[in-house]
């Protein structure tokens, strides 16, 4: 017996000196001690913005140009493995930071995160703020991007069983995590999926659940609004919303199959216009076949989907409250003006499909081509982007390049509420040469042209000035591996009325774990895209100090 409790006072005694991982970052002047083998190891990212005001690129007449100056985000993690328990926290400093709003400042500071978890034979167990996905993410997803502030971690229970080889089961309860609070509506959720071969094809489907239920303040808040519409407009509002996933992939020798089917209940959500709604269902169909051999591969992708804005309530807009995740079907672009118009989904409504080719004729030598077309569901047409490329890799040689062409029709309007269509010509290169295995240089050269049917197809179209007319980029990129990296570059907006430069200068330098990057920056406004989340970001002007270590 004795022994037992000695036994039991020492592993409670590791445990607690773990949880004191995270309590230290409230007490740090509190000792953490590591015994019985305990496992620590932790991240820090720092990123820090210095303002500086510019009227003639736009980069002004909001705060952080006109007295703050300054704006730095930083996260800590630290945690700890010891027993089978996992155990960690992660400090989140904000000062001045435009990541949650471009045009108003946020300080905080805080606990943005804590965990604890416990694997058990075939069970696991995390309570505290979790990640999780169930299937593509159409139902549900609890992910980070913190490049647009977005932290969409679920504070609750996540449970998972592995009954066997072939199949899973995952549960969880909480609420999703809102900077250092939470929005009240409640999430609870489930996900079955298997695993099984069957001779020479293999099967992986699955069955998810997730569930909504709205609190009473924030219904009196959906309701107050509701009321205040025309009764002709007004309707009940419901405090639950369900939301089911079908899917499967199924493989066959060189051929890929992905299909699934979402369905969500009655919900409110909020049109175009702003208003709220109440329809009684929406849905998402998308599938994905893919087929290769050696030196050529294809593949085809489609979705369908109509009112399928999950959020923890209707009261949240653009990326707030954000449930699910839907990803693009449109080509994320490298090149920086072939990256700048995207589409980012509908979840309203579209129909997208995207199709690739990538072809080789020998190992030297790679072709891409690339097509997209995106509308929404009267076939309004939203964006379409037909692409193509050629990379050369000599055998033995020290260099390789890369030529490519891009058009794209954007729908201005419709992702950024202004303007009109924009049609686009760009033509790209890039050639990368190796002086050493450690050292090489990296070149891109891209032109855009815009009004593209009317000065280059010859249509009869009538002229008008496409968002900001035509552009040139140039790039120069010298990298001494591992450590050194130097850039150059210039975005110059050629039309007349604007004749502007956007010059970026950027140095960097990693040693061992830790990376420290400075550069000063012109940037203009647009759509950015960081892992298929879309936003639109004003212009930027300012110097960007950057540091991530870890340990």
């Amino acid at each position: 017996m004795f022994k037992t409790q000695i036994q039991f006072q020492k592993k409670w005694a590791v445990l607690w000196n773990c949880l004191l991982l995270g309590g230290s970052l409230l007490l740090p002047f509190h000792p953490v001690v590591a015994q019985d083998k305990a496992q620590f190891s932790g991240d820090l990212q720092s990123n820090t913005k210095f303002f500086i005001a510019d009227s003639a690129r736009g980069a002004v007449n909001v705060p952080f140009y006109d007295y703050l100056f300054f704006g730095s985000e930083n996260w800590l993690n630290l945690n700890c493995r010891v027993q089978g328990y996992e155990i960690g926290a992660r400090f989140d400093f904000f000062q001045n930071t435009n990541i949650f709003s471009p045009t108003v400042a946020y300080s905080g500071q805080g606990i943005g995160r804590w965990y604890v978890s416990k694997h058990i034979e075939n069970f696991s167990i995390t309570a505290g703020h979790f990640y999780d996905q169930y299937a593509t993410g159409h139902i549900f997803r609890a992910y980070e991007a913190r490049p647009l502030g977005i932290d969409q971690a679920i504070l609750g229970v996540n449970l998972g069983y592995k009954f066997n080889n072939h199949l899973n089961a995952r549960a969880s309860s909480g609420v999703e995590k809102n900077i250092f609070t939470t929005y009240r509506p409640v999430l609870k959720g489930g996900n079955l999926e298997g695993n099984w071969t069957i001779k020479k094809a293999s099967i992986i489907p699955g069955i998810a659940y997730l569930g909504r239920t709205i609190d009473n303040e924030t219904m009196l808040s959906i309701a107050s609004e509701i009321n205040s519409y025309p009764l002709a407009d007004r309707f009940v509002p419901k405090y639950n919303t369900n939301a089911v996933a079908l899917y499967n992939t199924l493989s066959v020798g060189n051929i890929s199959w992905y299909i699934e089917g979402a369905y969500k209940g009655e919900d409110v959500i909020r049109n175009t216009a702003g208003r709220l709604k109440n329809p009684s269902n929406g849905y998402v169909l998308m599938s994905s076949l893919s087929w290769s051999r050696k030196g050529l591969g294809i593949v085809v992708q489609g979705r369908r989907n109509k009112n399928f804005d999950l959020r923890t309530s209707p009261q949240q807009t653009f990326t707030k409250g954000l449930i699910n995740f839907m990803p693009p079907l449109a080509r994320q672009n490298a090149y920086r003006l072939a990256g700048r118009y995207n589409a980012a989904t509908q979840p309203l409504g579209e129909m997208a499909f995207q199709a690739e080719i990538t072809y080789s004729p020998k190992r030297s030598l790679i072709f891409t081509f690339n097509a997209t077309n995106i509308t929404n569901p009267d076939d309004t047409l939203l964006f379409r982007e037909i692409y193509l490329d050629a990379t050369i890799k000599p055998k033995g040689k020290s260099y390789k390049g890369t030529i490519g062409i891009q058009a794209v029709d954007y729908n201005q309007f419709v992702f950024e509420q202004k303007g009109k269509f924009v049609n686009t010509f760009t033509p790209f290169a890039e050639f990368v040469y190796k002086f050493t295995k450690k050292q090489s240089l990296k070149t891109e050269l891209s032109y855009m042209f815009t009004e593209r049917n009317r000065r280059l197809l010859g249509k009869k179209d009538a002229p008008y000035e496409q968002d900001k007319g035509d552009w040139f980029w140039v790039l120069a990129e010298y990298s001494i591996a591992p450590a050194w990296s130097f850039a150059l570059s210039d975005l110059y907006n050629i039309d007349p009325d604007h004749n502007l430069h956007y010059p970026s200068i950027f140095v960097s330098y990693t040693r061992r774990a830790s990376r420290f990057a400075l550069s000063y920056v012109k940037q203009p406004a647009g759509v950015v895209c960081t892992g298929g989340v879309c936003r639109y970001e004003p212009a930027f002007s300012g110097v960007k100090l950057d540091i991530t270590t870890s340990f």
